[in-house]
């Protein structure tokens, strides 16, 4: 069994901002009346805040647990997403700079979404051994012909190093990094 959990250093800068939203958006609702304006408006932004901190709390709390048949997310949210069951998967790159072209997670994060019956599975690159997750659901897709959008295609070969549109057989065809991916659980 391989666990996954996302690292308590970048929960911690979430639950400071977090914190740091609810006190921004928040001190001006306690400590007066603003009006129905700002009180609308501050509201809504410590509501945002405040979910944002109820995602950071559950992310925090939760495990995911890498298996042959599946993934199984343990927290307070438990779920079962089974590889039979997956019928649509999307990878994206959110960047933290300007420059469009650079892909490396150092400038930005991923996030990658499983989608079937039973709901749907989203997991940030933040998380432990975010690439062994992307050889299980790359293997996956090779293996059950599912078809990707043209962006989470790009940004399958962007992850394994391949920026061209030709090569390589699948998602993870062609990572070369030394170890064995035989398309399935690693």
């Amino acid at each position: 069994m391989i666990y996954h959990r996302y690292p308590a250093r970048s929960l911690m800068w979430d639950y400071c901002r977090a914190g740091a939203g609810l006190l921004i958006a928040g001190t001006p609702l306690i400590m007066g009346s603003p009006g129905f304006f700002f009180t609308l408006l501050f509201g809504t932004v410590a509501a945002l805040f405040f979910f944002y901190g109820l995602r950071t709390v559950n992310q925090h709390m939760s495990a995911l647990e890498l298996r042959e048949d599946g993934i199984m997310n343990h927290g307070p949210r438990k779920k079962f997403f089974g590889w039979d069951d997956l019928s649509e998967v999307r990878l994206r790159y959110y960047s933290t700079t300007r420059d469009k072209n650079r892909r490396s997670l150092d400038s930005g994060w991923m996030e990658l979404k499983l989608a079937g019956p039973a709901g749907q599975l989203r997991i940030d690159s933040e998380i432990s051994d975010f690439d062994t997750i992307l050889d299980a659901v790359s293997g996956i897709i090779e293996r059950r012909n599912i078809e990707l959008d043209e962006t989470t295609e790009q940004n399958f070969k962007a992850f394994y190093g391949k920026e061209d549109a030709d090569g390589g057989s699948g998602p993870g065809g062609g990572r070369d990094d030394g170890r064995n991916h035989p398309g399935g659980m690693c």
